[in-house]
């Protein structure tokens, strides 16, 4: 897959980004709200993994002598009686952004930020750079691994307290989708948070619903709100109206136009083709004998060494394997996803019953919370004092090492 129209995006000049301190909010019960600008060097967009089209000659022009930055926004909120040691660093996936985490129809169902709120942990969740309130760089550069490289940077400025003022001890990474293929692609690569939890994703995948979803794509610019992006943005006329992104039957209707009304946004050509040439080209089909395809992401997963928790929905048609056949119980995710990860990624899996691709959106979403705070309260707590007991105790209960019996959903045990 190729990238077209970048030389003339690359002449245009990104302004230095300036930390912005937002206007505190309170945004549901237990929660204050900030939305903040953090500032990221341009250097981000220089390391590619696989290199884009012009890509070198741009990143020398974005980031010369004058290092000009990108701005990343996001929304820090902090439960009642001040910040925890803990935060999560929570990423979307394509087409939308923070607000993903941040849904304002029906809170108390949806809202993760407040769910976490409530349960003694900070969230920050960002638009990724290209997204939203983020800087829109050329297309050809906002890719997997420069959104790896913002994730980086960002980690260090939680932990030194510039952002929002708090200093924060620990730092769990929160992905959804593409958000999650970040989160394993800035671990593998420089495992410094504490710990990842994941969702929506996986090791393997199916071609012929993702070539639906891609092929839907049109220039941004066809759509009113996303008129000034620059060329090579792309959004989906679709929006996520498919059964690709929901379980249909247990779907509120007015959670779906709230997707494409306020929460859809746009992709990078970038992301795009930094996606499939990672399988060493772009299959037409699914794989033939009834194979699946594998990431070679899931290579670099072997170098993960932080505790790792992936939750996918049974309806998810992306990642789940042919029929959803990995996603039929708890147990068998994990046993399907242990093998692309060491033993030092105290690998865990759950499977969230009806449920698909957009596990916030369902109606069940707060079974689905209740299942990552029960691993996220094992492996760190709100105080982060649990991780040293949790990494010397996972061999039991992670990797290949799942109980028999009855599939087991929701909250771990």
């Amino acid at each position: 897959m190729k990238i077209v129209g970048v030389v003339a995006a690359v002449a245009v000049a990104i302004a230095v980004a300036v930390v912005v301190p937002g206007s505190a909010t309170a945004t549901g019960k237990g929660s204050d709200c900030e939305s903040l600008d953090v500032q990221v060097p341009g250097s981000v967009v220089e390391k590619q993994i696989v290199p884009a089209p012009g890509a070198g000659t741009a990143a020398a022009l974005l980031s010369g002598s004058a290092k000009p930055g990108f701005t990343i926004h996001g929304k820090l909120c902090l439960p009642e009686g001040g910040a925890p040691k803990t935060v999560m660093l929570a990423m979307h996936g394509i087409l939308y952004t923070n607000g993903y985490w941040n849904v304002e129809y029906k809170p108390d169902t949806y809202n993760f930020s407040q769910y976490m709120n409530e349960a003694g942990y900070a969230v920050f969740a960002i638009d990724r750079l290209g997204y939203g309130g983020s800087s829109k760089p050329p297309a050809a550069l906002v890719t997997l691994d420069a959104q790896a490289e913002v994730v980086h940077e960002i980690i260090g400025k939680l932990r030194r307290g510039e952002i929002g003022g708090q200093k924060f001890q620990r730092v769990m990474l929160v992905g959804y989708s593409y958000g999650t293929a970040t989160s394993w692609r800035e671990t593998s690569k420089y495992n410094d948070a504490d710990a990842i939890l994941t969702t929506a994703w996986g090791s393997t995948f199916q071609n012929i619903p993702l070539l639906r979803v891609f092929t839907s794509f049109r220039p941004a610019q066809l759509d009113p709100r996303f008129r000034d992006r620059p060329a090579g943005y792309l959004y989906s006329p679709e929006g996520r109206n498919q059964n690709y992104f929901y379980d249909l039957s247990n779907v509120d209707p007015e959670i779906i136009k709230y997707s494409n009304e306020v929460l859809q946004d746009t992709i990078t050509a970038g992301e795009i083709a930094s996606f499939y040439p990672r399988y060493g080209g772009i299959p037409l089909a699914n794989a033939p004998s009834g194979k699946e395809i594998t990431l070679p992401l899931s290579n670099q997963t072997k170098s993960i060494k932080v505790p790792t928790f992936l939750v996918n929905g049974t309806g998810e048609l992306f990642f789940c394997g042919i029929d959803q056949q990995h996603c039929t119980s708890s147990q068998e995710l994990q046993k399907q996803e242990s093998k692309y990860f060491s033993e030092a990624a105290c690998f865990r899996a759950a499977v969230i019953p009806n449920a698909g691709h957009n596990l916030n959106l369902q109606r069940n979403a707060p079974f689905a919370y209740e299942t990552m705070r029960t691993f996220a309260d094992q492996v760190l707590g709100p105080d982060g004092d649990n991780l040293e007991n949790y990494k010397r105790d996972c061999a039991a209960f992670s990797g290949s090492n799942v109980p028999g019996g009855q599939p087991r959903f929701g909250a771990l045990k």
